[in-house]
């Protein structure tokens, strides 16, 4: 697992920096793991080359980029729901929240390794049939996620402006929705690249008692408007010139 590309919330980088950590993200090993599985494909690679390919898309996605966005997302959903401009972006994460059946935290101990003796995802990966575990492979190379990125890409090359700056903000933001599509989907499954490998006791009584604050309501998440308010956001507007 790597450590945040850069710590700065959205809300306190400036242009400039948006525009770096954008670049940074957008080369994330996800990209070129996602490439060598197409080719993997196009060759009609046999299940153990392909098996080694989605191990490390997994890896790339769950424990690096998923990880990096989840450090944006309180954020980003606040300037969703306040927002008049980005009614198609609510409406896809709403979808996505009544499919979730998993909270943020249980979302963390999985990447992690779940927890011991706790219900997880019924479709076992490892078990799929080889024509299953292909057609697993293409749904996630095509996931819109890939598209979005590369409108990212094409707008970074342009000479940097605020209108520019604007559109980057939108193509960013529909970059996170299709992230949170493509992890509701893997929601359904359960692997484990390091399945046979313990956890230590003491981080897994560690999560397990987060959890359980988490659903007892000892621990509270704050509400988006209780978010919106501490960032100063009453809904969507053109961004302040120094600020993302």
């Amino acid at each position: 697992m790597t450590s945040n590309i850069n710590p700065l919330p959205l809300v306190d980088m400036s242009p400039m920096q948006f525009q770096e950590w954008l670049r940074l993200l957008t080369n994330e090993p996800l990209f070129a793991d996602r490439n060598k599985l197409l080719g993997m494909l196009s060759d009609d690679a046999d299940r153990e080359t392909l098996a080694e390919g989605f191990r490390e898309f997994f890896e790339a996605y769950s424990y690096e980029l998923a990880f990096e966005l989840d450090t944006q997302e309180v954020y980003i959903l606040t300037v969703l729901e306040k927002s008049e401009t980005f009614a198609h972006l609510k409406r896809r994460v709403a979808i996505v929240n009544a499919e979730r059946k998993t909270s943020p935290i249980e979302r963390t101990a999985r990447r992690l390794g779940g927890i011991p003796n706790t219900p997880g995802p019924t479709i076992k990966v490892r078990t799929l049939g080889d024509g299953e575990f292909r057609m697993l492979i293409e749904t996630l190379v095509n996931s819109e996620l890939f598209a979005a990125r590369e409108r990212i890409v094409k707008l970074m090359k342009e000479p940097s402006s605020s209108a520019v700056h604007v559109q980057l903000q939108a193509a960013f933001y529909e970059f996170f929705v299709c992230h949170l599509e493509l992890e509701q989907f893997l929601e359904d499954y359960e692997y484990d690249p390091d399945e046979g490998l313990e956890m230590r006791p003491e981080v897994a009584e560690e999560l397990e008692h987060s959890i359980t604050d988490y659903e007892s309501g000892k621990v509270k998440g704050s509400s988006l408007a209780e978010v919106a308010k501490a960032f100063g956001v009453k809904r969507y507007m053109t961004p302040h010139p120094h600020k993302t």
